[in-house]
């Protein structure tokens, strides 16, 4: 057994075999329930409304008092009941982690990762305990230069930070991940408090740089919202990568993903486009802090974790959080208007592409996102509504809207945060729509409810040209059908996005009514040949430009090893990419901070 600790649970964490991709969780209860005590792994993390059974990767369990084995017996598949016991309990437990994300766990000799979600099961009956976790110095000779990065409250820990943290309840342990490998910490200051961006992985980041912006960027937020979050340090406790990305925000650091080009910064006056990425990815989960981590939605009061927890609201909390991950860095002179405007457009163009957004509310892209969103499949751009991006949109017009009558979205957060965040008494979709009437009128209340509950499109458009931007639209890319207006221009349209492999260009998605929908061609397929002509990206964008409007062109492709054939009839490219401008900076709404 375990040495007795002061809290009356203890888990202790060992980076056990890497090899196998396992942690070994020991979990001390000096205070069992003594009619059998229940434990439980969440079924979801909070911020991923997607349902991930973490349970499922718990490979062995056994049970111990201090006299004798302890039976048990599964009653769901996220829950294990122990037997009758009146003496402390000891449970051991082996998590497989090789779930190569943000959201659940990692780890093999090349890094570790690990959140709570994923690691701690849940002592039911006592989630609002004092929680210890002591993370063990790991064994193996080939770890042993690395280290831990985590903002969970510390008790003693060595100079590599593994040792003894602690929790005030099991909400609190969950919500700061772990990072283990061989680290580079960057650190700086925001508002007095300690913040560092960490890294694992092989990088070329530049250093002072990232330092320098992040602490523009974050210093911003915190003078937008008024106030600095509870928190006495905060990490941006980033994996590198070739290719993923994405973030998971948490109460005091966020958990990143990157492509490792992201982290170079380029020429400093005119900064990689990847490079604004990661700074916009950074802000959006550092925006966070306020909207979805403290001000948040009623129903999140307190999160169940043992199946879906709806809520109407994110096109709130990650579309107004969308919108402000970019206008943050113009906002605090990372970037120029230029480049904001081109963010921007880019923002529209996600948000307002396709059918999808004509056909699902936001209301219901929010409460379905446990489906819909997190579960897409090649259909989605004619199916769904992105409550990110189209949320995003209806944000920036609502911001536009309240400029016109003296106020703006600021205040709105402001009010917002006061009635509701700082209290933690949260919000409701009603009470969102009341603190718009109130700073705002009944008339855009009831507006934007309407924008929100039935799949209408905001008059964008029309009210960003009233504040002095300019806006045109283009054809999007001719291969991805993604929203970039600088591609050599195509005079027909395919309408479905294509991806080169080896054995030609391969369908990832149809949109409807599209030439390529009309010709029978499905995702999945691979097309072969275009005109007798191999397919291959460079030969096809040629198509796009050598044919016109109304001529017809056979192509060849397989279905399921069969080839097939489709006479495909060329259209003109729908303008559906957004291109904004301004003539003078001066002339626009948004204001530096």
């Amino acid at each position: 057994m375990t040495r007795m600790t002061a809290t009356p649970i203890h888990y202790k964490v060992e980076l056990a075999s890497p090899e196998h991709h396992y942690f070994k969780v020991t979990l001390r209860i000096n205070r069992p329930n003594p009619s059998g005590q229940a434990l439980r792994l969440p079924a979801w993390i909070p911020g991923s409304y997607m349902i991930r059974d973490f349970a499922k990767n718990i490979v062995t369990f056994e049970a111990n008092s201090d006299t004798k084995t302890l039976g048990y017996t599964r009653s769901d598949k996220s829950t294990w009941l122990i037997e009758p016991c009146a003496d402390p309990i000891e449970v051991t437990y082996l998590v497989y982690a090789f779930d190569a994300s943000i959201r659940a766990a990692y780890l093999d000799f090349t890094y570790g990762f690990a959140n709570g979600t994923s690691l701690c099961m849940e002592v039911l009956g006592q989630s609002n305990e004092n929680v210890s976790l002591e993370v063990t110095t790991p064994a193996s000779s080939r770890l042993g230069s690395w280290e831990v990065a985590t903002t969970l409250p510390t008790v003693n820990v060595d100079h590599r930070g593994f040792g003894l943290f602690e929790a005030e309840n099991y909400d609190a342990l969950i919500d700061h991940p772990m990072l283990f490998g061989e680290l580079t910490k960057i650190p700086f200051q925001v508002n007095d408090i300690p913040h560092r961006l960490v890294l694992v992985g092989k990088h070329y980041a530049n250093q002072e740089a990232l330092a320098k912006d992040l602490t523009t960027i974050c210093s911003a937020q915190h003078k937008l919202w008024g106030e600095s979050p509870d928190f006495s340090r905060y990490d941006f406790l980033t994996i590198v990568t070739e290719n993923g990305f994405g973030g998971l925000e948490h109460r005091s650091s966020t958990a990143l993903m990157c492509p490792r080009e992201t982290l170079e910064c380029g020429n400093k006056d005119t900064p990689k486009e990847s490079y604004l990425d990661f700074l916009s990815l950074c802000s959006h989960e550092y925006f966070h802090n306020w909207n979805i981590k403290r001000l948040k939605p009623e129903s999140f009061i307190p999160y169940q974790l043992d199946s879906e927890s709806y809520t109407n609201e994110l096109w709130w909390f990650e579309g107004v959080t969308s919108y402000f991950d970019d206008l943050m860095l113009y906002r605090s002179g990372v970037i120029d208007v230029n480049q904001y405007l081109k963010l921007l457009a880019k923002t529209l163009s996600r948000g307002l592409k396709g059918v999808g957004h004509t056909r699902q509310s936001l209301e219901e892209s929010s409460l379905m996102a446990w489906t819909t969103f997190y579960q897409q499949n090649e259909n989605a751009p004619n199916a769904i509504s992105s409550y990110y991006a189209k949320g995003a949109v209806l944000a920036c017009y609502l911001d536009l809207k309240l400029m016109e009558i003296g106020f703006s979205i600021d205040q709105l957060l402001q009010n917002l945060w006061e009635q509701h965040g700082r209290t933690a008494k949260g919000t409701t979709f009603d009470k969102i729509l009341n603190a718009i009437a109130e700073l705002g009128s009944r008339e855009l209340a009831d507006e934007i409810k309407l924008l929100v509950t039935q799949p209408t499109t905001p008059p964008i458009q029309e009210l960003l040209e009233k504040h002095g931007v300019q806006v045109s639209q283009v054809a999007s890319h001719p291969l991805t059908l993604l929203p970039t207006a600088e591609m050599d221009s195509a005079t027909t349209y395919f309408g479905a996005a294509l991806k080169e492999t080896s054995a030609g260009l391969e369908v990832v998605r149809v949109l409807e009514d599209s030439p390529a929908a009309k010709a029978g061609v499905s995702a999945k397929d691979v097309v072969i040949a275009i005109d007798g002509l191999k397919a291959t990206a460079k030969q096809w964008q040629l198509a796009l430009q050598r044919f016109s409007p109304g001529q017809s062109t056979r192509i060849h492709y397989f279905r399921d090893h069969t080839l097939l054939n489709a006479e495909v009839e060329w259209e003109a490219p729908p303008q559906d990419t957004y291109v904004l401008s301004c003539a003078l900076e001066s002339a626009l709404p948004w204001k530096k901070l």
